[in-house]
């Protein structure tokens, strides 16, 4: 049997938060296709606001693989805690020959060392999508953040 165009987006965004929940950040940039990638995270009241300054962006693929190397490298200073990701209402259309448009809602928990669990962050995903051979990939990925107070200086990937 084969996956809809849904599940299949659904998979890749349950194996997208699976990665950086377990610390395997060194496969975040295999999520993104290598010629034309985009990350980047926005607040909710620029966003609606038609103000396109992100919080925190990656416009290449070179940039994402520095984001993941100075985590790996334990370069980027931050509060160490444990992170799930909740990812809902997932919606996907594909819009012209291997390309998908897709979004959906993401909840961020943390819990401390401690073991105090407490919201992260809360949003959604606006994703430009590519089928490469068999595997998703990213174009773009904008994370709609709509929390305003934004702990660790967004050192881990959403």
């Amino acid at each position: 049997m084969v996956p809809s165009l849904q599940a299949r987006v659904e998979r890749f965004n349950y194996d997208y938060a699976d990665a950086l929940d377990q610390r395997r950040y060194a496969e975040w940039p295999d999520f993104f296709t290598a010629d034309a990638c985009d990350y980047r995270v926005v607040s909710r009241e620029n966003h609606d606001a038609g103000l396109p300054a992100p919080l925190m962006g990656c416009y290449s693929h070179g940039m994402v693989k520095d984001r993941v190397t100075m985590l790996i490298k334990g370069t980027l200073t931050y509060r160490d805690v444990n992170f799930r990701h909740y990812i809902t209402n997932v919606r996907a259309d594909e819009t012209d020959a291997g390309a998908i448009s897709a979004s959906a809602n993401f909840l961020v928990m943390q819990s401390d060392l401690e073991g105090n669990a407490s919201v992260y962050m809360v949003g959604r995903y606006e994703d430009q999508m590519a089928i490469t051979g068999d595997r998703l990939r990213l174009r773009r990925r904008l994370v709609i953040v709509d929390s305003f107070s934004i702990d660790n200086m967004l050192a881990v990937p959403l």
